[in-house]
């Protein structure tokens, strides 16, 4: 009990910022595809640009406020230009090319992105005044100006710095910044005479007087290395240093390319990229230690692979689930489509949640198909799944899933000659030293009769496992194919794809989703919804988005920011402990968060292998805690207890109800998250890794309850509501003891000396907090009984923790539940 109130002591004052404590960070500190970043700050917050290349809409920006966690706000452009190699037409493509190495800058109340494409020949310089909702406008000036950099000086001239070759050159803007003044500063900076990849990625910053200008190179028989040029003179001499020469842990691939930016208190960061397989460019954050005027990178001259911000945060959400309930067509921006898109094949609205993808387009194999809907994956590992109906295919049509790159693999639904629909793996059957894009071919490895026209796909990816010191192993690269009839029992189709990172496309691996013609246009593929998990890494320990009651207690709506998880990253880097013993033995309803519907066996029948899911009707379940810190979840329906189908490890595994046994599928780990009162109920079949999830987010009764990796997400998220019978005191107070003498001095904890907030209850009484310890309160410390409501929610009786605030006032939860807070009392 003591080592239990002192773990819950802590977690407490976290949560109440009694105490704050710092909270560790892995790198790469985000683990997907974010190329060539370019970083700022505005005041408190951080802004960062980065490569998408052919993909649409780009050159996105996202948002920090600790640059850690990162977000998408809007991007750039919807579309850079419209030619054939845009839009996929007449065998032309822009694979590799598109947006490159963008610049992001802050002058004067305006924000600029610069960024050329050697698909257009052109670059270009966006301009807006609000950075997260404001319109851009654009610039077109003649040529490609290479890993381009913005400057603006402190005696009103801007300039330009990029180059490669490691010839890195300067030209001056015009004071409008709509072309190069006429007449003014072109000319070599410098030239840094070495061998192999010479240098390029220019970033220049002026700071106390020097400019600085950061770049890449990959010297012959070396490592990538990140090198700092330096003068006090912009067009003068520049003297150099190698400001960082490192992998990351045993990961030996060179951390560089980035610019450099500090905080609000005065430290300073290096965002940073290093190549990492399969996955794509991942960004790396190294502390910067100023020496004699140079950014020295790194913790010893490397870059760490942990480190500590103050307080908690979020995680970056750069992959999500999607159940495509939108009210326009207006996508999430984890979105984006393979080159520009065919606005009219496409919709979210026409059938309500569901993705509807048009083949308007002939083309012979994803490569060369407009319309492929993508999203980031991301490392060490992550899963994508799909419903998917095929009842409008014509013959020669495809659609499914695809892990998408040069060296794809896709599994999906085709119609045969004969009307026959076929669920298919295939491969790229093109691919060859000698070969291009062009010569990209569908070859199908496996394919086997489809019964029925709706069908679930899966992709798993794996590129790398965590060592024991927290480094990424060498590049695993794999991904495997599956599809299913119920969403649940998976069957794998084709074989294993070795991924690789082909610069024939210059992008990581995305999850597609594609829907092309081969023979005849015309027909159309829905999408229900794509389910999204990814292991754990980086996916913080605080909420991300507030989570506001509705008037609608259902009201799941994507568009309506206030509706999203309260608690949906929570902290999957750190063990946390099994709290199954915060839920005491008894009879509880378990209702789960995300769609207010119970936990139920279905049809009501006690039966061995009945299935379990979510529904309207109450049922109870019994609570018999465990001592290795599980628990038996025992339906009222008889000696039937919960049950994972064959005690199997695997995402998908099917929940249900089976005579009691005592076996590892029956036992569970309750663990408490954030708010309290809200649980994640964890399987000992899957070592505690996979939690009970409601498949595919959705929120219909009937809708099948299995297990998945435990991302801490609203669908594997439950309250258990007690159904054992109380009997309230008739004045308020506790019925079971009307002492008020110092109970918890017996237990070696003072008495509170007010009636403060009760914090913890257990089978001793009630606790509160007085100067960072716990005290107990006094059995003569009634409840208020004050009244408030809003929107058909009670007064708290007892919480004063604020989960939310909203124009109703302050929120809490309670038994499973938001609450008003009473502040008469709190």
């Amino acid at each position: 009990m003591e080592y239990f109130k002192f773990i819950k002591l802590f977690i407490t004052l976290f949560m109440l910022g009694v105490a704050t404590a710092a909270s560790t960070i892995r790198n790469p500190v985000i683990w997907a595809d974010v190329p060539d970043p370019d970083i700022i700050r505005v005041d408190d917050t951080y802004y960062m640009v980065s490569t998408t290349m052919y993909f649409t809409p780009g050159a996105p920006i996202m948002k920090s406020k600790d640059l850690v966690s990162w977000e998408i706000v809007t991007y750039t452009y919807d579309i850079l230009a419209s030619g054939d190699v845009q839009t996929l037409s007449r065998g032309q493509h822009d694979y590799s090319h598109g947006s490159w190495a963008a610049s992001l800058r802050y002058h004067k109340g305006t924000f600029y992105v610069f960024f050329g494409s050697y698909g257009t020949n052109k670059s270009y310089i966006f301009k807006t005044k609000n950075i997260e909702s404001g319109k851009w406008d654009r610039t077109e000036i003649g040529g490609m100006y290479h890993d381009a950099s913005l400057l603006f000086d402190d005696d009103g001239r801007n300039y330009l710095v990029y180059g490669g070759g490691g010839e890195i050159k300067i030209k001056e803007f015009n004071s409008e910044m709509t072309d190069f003044k006429w007449g003014g500063v072109d000319k070599t900076l410098f030239k840094t005479n070495l061998s192999g990849l010479a240098g390029e990625g220019s970033h220049i910053q002026k700071i106390n007087g020097y400019y600085y200008v950061f770049i890449i190179a990959w010297p012959s028989g070396k490592g990538r290395i990140e090198i700092c040029y330096r003068s006090k003179d912009l067009t003068g001499y520049y003297e150099n240093k190698t400001v960082l020469e490192s992998g990351l842990g045993s990961y030996g691939s060179g951390v560089a390319q980035g610019g450099i930016v500090d905080t609000p208190d005065g430290k300073w960061y290096g965002l940073l990229f290093q190549d990492h397989g399969a996955v794509g460019r991942i960004p790396v954050l190294v502390p910067v230690n100023w020496q004699n005027g140079w950014p020295m990178m790194g913790v010893n001259g490397k870059a760490p692979l942990t480190f500590q911000i103050d307080g908690g945060f979020q995680g970056s959400r750069l992959a999500k689930s999607d159940d495509f309930d939108y009210s326009s067509n207006k996508l999430d921006l984890v979105w984006q489509w393979n080159h520009n898109p065919d606005n009219t094949a496409w919709s979210v609205t026409e059938r309500s949640g569901w993705l509807r993808l048009k083949n308007k387009i002939i083309a012979s194999d994803i490569l060369k198909a407009r319309n492929t809907l993508t999203m980031r994956t991301e490392g060490p590992a992550c899963s994508s799944v799909v419903k998917l109906d095929v009842t409008n295919l014509k013959v020669g049509d495809y659609a499914g899933l695809s892990a998408f790159q040069y060296n794809y693999g896709n599994v999906g639904v085709y119609v045969a000659d004969n009307g026959e629909k076929r669920i298919f793996m295939s491969n790229n059957g093109g691919m060859g030293d000698n070969k291009d894009i062009k010569d990209s071919r569908n070859n199908i490895v496996q394919e086997t009769k489809l019964n029925g026209n709706e069908i679930y796909l899966k992709l798993d990816f794996r590129f790398s496992n965590v060592e024991s010191d927290g480094s990424a192993s060498w590049n695993i690269d794999k991904v495997n194919f599956y599809y299913s009839y119920d969403g649940s029992q998976w069957t794998k189709i084709g074989k294993e794809i070795g991924m690789t990172y082909d610069l024939k496309l210059f992008t990581g691996y995305r999850s597609g989703l594609f829907s092309y013609p081969t023979k005849n246009t015309g027909g159309y593929a829905d999408f229900d919804f794509i389910k999204y998990e990814r292991e754990k890494w980086n996916q913080g320990n605080i909420a991300y988005e507030s989570s506001t009651p509705s008037n609608n207690n259902n009201n799941n709506n994507n568009n309506n920011n206030n509706n999203s998880s309260s608690h949906q990253n929570q902290d999957q880097n750190q063990n946390q402990n099994a709290s199954s013993g915060e839920i005491k033995d008894g009879n509880y309803y378990i209702k789960s968060v995300s769609s207010n519907k119970y936990l139920v066996v279905k049809d009501g029948i006690g039966a061995n292998a009945q299935n379990v899911e979510i529904g309207s009707t109450k049922q109870k379940w019994k609570i018999s805690n465990n001592s290795d810190g599980t628990v038996y979840i025992i339906s009222e329906l008889g000696d039937y207890a919960l049950d994972v189908d064959r005690g199997l490890g695997d995402n998908g595994a099917n929940i249900q109800i089976y005579p009691l046994h005592g076996g590892e599928a029956q036992k569970f780990i309750i663990r408490e998250t954030y708010p309290s009162g809200v649980y994640v109920i964890d399987t000992q079949a899957s070592n505690g890794s996979k939690a009970l999830d409601i498949e595919g987010e959705r929120t219909a009764d009937g809708t099948n309850v299995c297990q998945w990796t435990d991302g801490g997400k609203d669908n594997q998220s439950w309250t258990f509501i007690s159904a054992d019978a109380t009997t309230p005191s008739t004045n308020g107070q506790s019925s079971s003891n009307s002492s008020s003498s110092c109970w918890s001095k017996a237990l070696g904890y003072p008495c509170c000396s007010t009636c403060t907030t009760v914090i913890d209850s257990d089978s001793d009484g009630d606790w509160g907090i007085e100067n960072g310890n716990w005290c107990g309160l006094s059995k003569d410390c009634g409840k208020s009984n004050a009244s408030c409501s809003a929107q058909g929610y009670p007064c708290c009786e007892q919480s004063c923790y604020v989960v939310t605030i909203d124009s109703d006032g302050k929120w809490s939860v309670e038994n499973g539940d938001w609450c008003l807070i009473d502040e008469s009392k709190c």
